[in-house]
């Protein structure tokens, strides 16, 4: 039969502590299975938060020389003024973009389900709501 343990209402880690010591050898012993256990869940679980978060900053945009000669080309397509080479290379950067965009929202959601909350929930902590928007 499991022991009871009497533990106050609001908990702090002196409290848990003296719950543990009153386990007997053999609750201790599943008690620490079970804890190390969750302890592995909860690393692996933050190593695949980290791993979105990644995915998410890396296909926010282009590198940095692309995306220079994106904002150049937007520029001069918006004044009708790219030659066909231009037009070719602009709309290749344009498929890398959108390309990037899904994976990207992708990842948004996948780390949305995660941690239980709507995409636009997630966006407002990740202060992305504007970005989002916009695009």
């Amino acid at each position: 039969m499991p022991t009871t343990v009497q533990v106050p209402a609001q908990l702090t880690v002196t409290h848990l502590i003296e719950a543990v010591k009153q386990l007997s050898p053999a609750e201790l012993h599943e008690f620490t299975q079970r804890f190390v256990t969750w302890q592995e869940q909860r690393r692996q679980s933050e190593d695949e938060e980290a791993k979105l978060l990644a995915n998410i900053e890396e296909n926010s945009r282009l590198p940095a020389v692309e995306q220079k000669r994106y904002e150049r080309l937007r520029r001069k397509c918006e004044r009708e003024a790219l030659s066909d080479r231009e037009l070719a290379a602009y709309q290749e950067l344009l498929k890398q973009l959108e390309e990037r965009n899904v994976k990207r929202i992708e990842a948004l959601m996948a780390l949305a389900q995660r941690c239980g909350t709507t995409l636009r929930n997630l966006l407002a902590q990740l202060d992305l709501q504007q970005e989002y928007n916009a695009q």
